[in-house]
């Protein structure tokens, strides 16, 4: 365990960033509504 408030606080605010990061995708990837710039509607639109 590391004792480092810092490094814990860092780490578990990365964590809750890629997984917000994995919900929006999700809802990319499964609602076309979603994909609102032309951006997305190209990458996820196949």
């Amino acid at each position: 365990m590391n004792p480092a408030l810092d490094d814990h606080v860092n780490n578990k605010a990365l964590d809750g960033l890629f997984s917000l990061i994995a919900v929006k995708e999700k809802g990319i990837r499964t609602d076309v509504n979603q994909r609102t710039s032309d951006l997305l509607k190209k990458v996820f639109g196949s």
